[in-house]
């Protein structure tokens, strides 16, 4: 009876060890997708900011979004760019409180796009980052960046 009651557990055991495996190799894109994080630095007073963004599944920098008050040297004016620098399969969308978005999705990595125009001077806006492959979006919290 002894050796019975052993076997069963043993295989019980077995079972659920396949079970797990097989749950957590079969991990959705979105649950992948889950371990991206955001950190934002600032450049000059407001005028220049950097969200990063790390691909923690894959331990790497995945790119970033950027704003630049009127670039040193540009004539560009006020511009959002966004960086994709990891080919991971995601895209990196920057956003400005405006309207304006800066998108690498639909580009193979590394890929760059900016998007500029003169805003009023002095005046704050929000930038904010999102990560983006198909109908997922993860995005940072918002910050403040001034034109």
């Amino acid at each position: 009876m002894k050796a019975r009651t052993t076997a069963r557990l043993g295989a019980l055991v077995g079972a659920l060890a396949v079970a797990a495996a097989t749950t957590m190799s079969g991990a959705s894109p979105a649950a992948a997708a889950d371990s991206f994080s955001f950190r934002f630095t600032e450049l000059s007073d407001y005028k220049s900011g950097v969200i990063n963004v790390s691909n923690n599944t894959w331990g790497e920098s995945a790119g970033n979004g950027r704003w630049r008050a009127d670039p040193i040297g540009g004539s560009t004016g006020d511009t959002l760019i966004a960086d994709d620098i990891l080919p991971d399969g995601y895209g990196i969308e920057a956003h400005l409180s405006t309207g304006r978005v800066a998108s690498t999705a639909g580009h193979s990595s590394p890929y760059s796009k900016e998007v500029s125009g003169n805003l009023t001077e002095g005046n704050t806006y929000q930038i904010w980052v999102c990560v983006v492959k198909g109908s997922f979006s993860k995005c940072s919290s918002k910050f403040n960046v001034k034109a």
